[in-house]
């Protein structure tokens, strides 16, 4: 494998980049902040600076005053007034990424501060026992804790310590925290179950804790296996006969850290047989009806089959932001 081989998926990205730096799912005009972000690791792994610099801009053009975004967008007017925290923190692993593909500083000189002011509200959403509430809405909190929330912000928060240590900052409160949101982490903990929904029908919440490196024992093959589905790649959701590439994708990142290569190529080359003759992946197939569903080839998709493709083969030879 080797950059040439996703062109057309950079190109689909930037095809779907709205002229206010937003990157859309797809021509249907949803877009998500996260999976924005997600669209702007893969643009800084090709270079492509000036989409990727717009986006960046978009992200801090829609901070509010707490450092958060709101979590959905439609037709570049957000749809929603919540705001979830693990995607503010998420902006640091695209600033990271630009920085190990470029050697340019500067774009981590000039979003210091808003990374300062993400941090800052981020860890101020952990409770007395040290987990992340998943949202805040006008009422205040939301009395809820997620795992691959908890996980995406823990991994932000690595990238901006990665960022600190490159601009010669030191900072021992955000390495403690960091530390001890690893200690506090406990997948078993009710603080994950305050509404009594039980989540480990999802696959995010088996593989993210080892994706984000919350999690290093060798357990992952053995749960990921239940969510395997051969030749196909990873279920969403444990009871539904759907895979999805980008699950597939991040799991396949997750086994790199945990130490399982030969697994990690198993699942590639399964997803590999998903994409489309125009190059594209879908977001999932439904295997039972033999149809991809939804109706959509989701940019962010298609960005995280990039990020995967260059843990996995290293198609640039320089760091990743996403295994920091």
């Amino acid at each position: 494998m080797n950059k040439r081989e996703f062109i057309e998926n950079i190109s689909w990205i930037k095809r779907n980049q709205n002229a206010d730096g937003s990157i859309q799912w797809d021509e249907k005009g949803k877009c998500d902040p996260w999976d924005h972000i997600e669209c702007l690791i893969a643009l800084a792994i090709y270079n492509e600076n000036e989409s990727f610099l717009a986006g960046i801009e978009w992200v801090r053009n829609n901070l509010n005053e707490e450092f958060m975004v709101a979590p959905v967008f439609h037709r570049q007017k957000a749809s929603e007034d919540h705001f979830e925290y693990h995607h503010a923190p998420y902006f640091a692993v695209a600033l990271l990424q630009y920085y190990y593909s470029s050697n340019n500083k500067k774009v981590l000189h000039d979003n210091l501060e808003i990374l300062r002011g993400i941090v800052l509200k981020t860890l101020a959403a952990r409770d007395e026992y040290g987990y992340f509430y998943w949202a805040k809405d006008e009422n205040g909190f939301n009395d809820n804790s997620l795992i691959t929330a908890t996980s995406s912000i823990f991994l932000s928060l690595k990238c901006v310590s990665a960022i600190y240590k490159i601009l010669g900052i030191r900072s021992l409160k955000l390495e403690n925290e960091i530390a001890s949101i690893k200690q506090t982490f406990d997948l078993k903990s009710k603080r994950f179950n305050r509404d009594n929904i039980d989540r480990s029908r999802f696959s995010m919440d088996c593989y993210y804790p080892y994706l984000s490196g919350l999690i290093m024992d060798a357990g992952l093959n053995r749960n990921l296996e239940k969510f395997y589905v051969k030749d196909l790649g990873i279920k969403c959701v444990i009871e539904e006969p759907w895979v999805t590439i980008a699950e597939s994708s991040e799991a396949i990142i997750a086994l790199l850290r945990s130490g399982d290569k030969a697994f990690a190529h198993k699942i590639f080359e399964n997803i590999l047989k998903l994409r489309g003759t125009d190059g594209l992946f879908p977001t999932g197939y439904q295997y039972e009806q033999k149809i991809f569903w939804p109706d959509e080839k989701s940019t962010w998709t298609n960005a995280a089959v990039v990020i995967a493709a260059d843990a996995l083969f290293d198609l640039t030879s320089k760091n990743k932001a996403i295994l920091v």
